[in-house]
């Protein structure tokens, strides 16, 4: 078996004998879920299946998630951490899935899967590993439904960003979809509101056509704007600058 840490966990309050082939789903997902009861047995783990999709449960108890947690989670968390009464879902795709994982129908389903398990079992809260970002429920909830509805990735919950020092910037969770993160150098002149629009661009073109895998350009999103983009030589990070000059170079697609 792959051993792949669930990249999404759901906090909620469980009784101590509670089993994963017992979720008493909500109607929504009752229908569209079914349990494989035949798989993982006698161990805290379950397989489910949406839409032909497998994924995997497992259940963490209140102290070995808060350990998890505090390990993995950064000063980027809006929740507080699992008490005593509650334990903790990991979800991940299957072990056929693992390298499809940034497909948008397989992660979209993961997502779908986390918030059907959130409103079966009244979660407190929900935790993205891969941007070590653990929010309250409600707000997992709430993106998952704008992006579930054809909204736009949800750049804030599966991704961190952080100043490493005056306008530089770096990317956390990225390479869960790409393999790639991103670190953005901007003008002196630039403020965090012009700095946040220019990675939800980034991250979106990323997300949507993948790493980038060769030095490119492309426009800004003011006149007159230049974008630079270059990848390191493992492709794990690309370097992006920001020139305020005229735009005469021939385009580089972004792909």
């Amino acid at each position: 078996m792959i051993n792949f840490e669930p990249p999404l966990l759901i906090v909620a309050p469980l009784a101590d004998d509670f089993a994963l082939t017992q979720v008493p789903w909500c109607d929504a997902a009752r229908t569209n879920i079914s349990v494989n009861r035949a798989k993982f047995k006698n161990l805290e783990m379950a397989e489910v299946i949406v839409d032909a999709m497998p994924f995997r449960l497992s259940r963490l108890t209140a102290a070995e998630a808060r350990r998890k947690l505090t390990a993995e989670t950064s000063e980027l968390s809006f929740c507080d951490l699992p008490s005593s009464a509650e334990f903790v879902i990991g979800v991940v795709p299957g072990d056929n899935l693992t390298s499809a994982r940034h497909i948008p129908e397989v992660n979209r389903r993961l997502l779908l899967l986390g918030k059907w398990i959130g409103e079966s079992l009244t979660a407190t809260g929900a935790a993205w590993m891969p941007s070590r970002r653990l929010v309250n429920f409600s707000t997992f909830h709430h993106a998952v439904v704008q992006y579930l509805a054809g909204g736009p990735f949800p750049t804030l919950l599966r991704t961190s960003v952080s100043e490493v020092r005056n306008g530089h910037f770096v990317t956390t969770g990225l390479h869960y979809f790409t393999g790639q993160e991103v670190r953005l150098t901007t003008p002196e002149s630039y403020d965090l509101a012009a700095v946040s629009k220019h990675l939800l661009r980034i991250i979106d073109n990323i997300t949507t056509h993948g790493k980038i895998i060769r030095p490119a350009r492309s426009e800004g999103l003011v006149q007159g704007e230049t974008l630079t983009y270059t990848p390191s030589d493992n492709l794990a990070h690309v370097e992006v600058g920001i020139a305020n000059d005229a735009f005469n170079s021939d385009r580089v697609k972004i792909q």
